[in-house]
């Protein structure tokens, strides 16, 4: 719930910042999925069971600083508009695609992130199909971290539990330089590289944007997949 949830992540807060003798606190800045009411510092979650959570208001009070809300998403999207290595005109238009256990985008206009009044746009019921990775013939469940390390388990790349059933073993299998397992891991990885890429192909031409940004550990954490989306990308858009 979020009563709970939101007091046990104020006390890691408060135990973080307790830590930094020499710096001040200033402002607290939250990213979190759901429908975010920055004006108002409330979040609702469906995925949580979140309801008008007051996000903000709890963090203020436990911390006693200000507090700033964002979409997850939006705020990666904002962060790359910041600290981002490529130059970008300040009228440039652009979308952020970000893909791990969930997937989303933003759209940044002007040099700024829009958020719509009603909250960020959702691409998680997107069609696609793969016979590999299962999934209900919806973008989310089929690319999610969840979703990859379910189909190797069932293919016996993976045990079906345990330490070594996490991402990270299965990068490690990939990563290999021989052997069927390293084979039928990089495939799987593969398989969401060429979903991913079809899917910024359709966005992007969609909305078309002057740059095209993508983020988030499907794509940083197996970067030997990036051919594979360009691939795909340069076919399907």
């Amino acid at each position: 719930g979020a009563g709970a949830a939101l007091a046990a992540l104020a006390d890691s807060a408060r135990r973080y910042l307790s830590r930094w003798h020499r710096r001040r606190p200033l402002w607290i800045g939250v990213a979190t999925g759901g429908v975010v009411d920055s004006a108002s510092g409330h979040v609702n979650h469906p995925r949580l069971g979140w309801s008008q959570a007051a996000v903000g208001p709890v963090l203020a009070r436990a911390l006693g600083l200000p507090v700033s809300l964002a979409s997850h998403v939006d705020a990666m999207a904002g962060a790359e508009l910041l600290l981002g290595k490529r130059e970008q005109a300040h009228s440039a238009s652009g979308l952020y695609l970000y893909a791990r256990e969930t997937v989303g985008f933003a759209q940044v206009i002007d040099g700024r992130v829009y958020t719509p009044l009603s909250g960020p746009g959702t691409i998680a019921g997107l069609p696609v199909q793969s016979e590999l990775l299962g999934g209900n013939g919806q973008l989310e469940s089929t690319v999610s971290d969840e979703a990859v390390l379910a189909a190797a388990r069932k293919s016996g790349i993976l045990p079906t539990s345990g330490p070594n059933s996490s991402m990270a073993a299965l990068l490690r299998i990939a990563k290999q330089d021989n052997g069927s397992a390293a084979a039928d891991a990089r495939e799987l990885l593969g398989e969401r590289a060429r979903i991913l890429g079809g899917v910024a192909a359709l966005l992007r031409d969609m909305l078309n944007p002057d740059d095209l940004v993508v983020g988030g550990q499907a794509f940083t954490e197996y970067p030997e997949g990036m051919a594979l989306v360009e691939a795909a990308f340069a076919e399907r858009s």
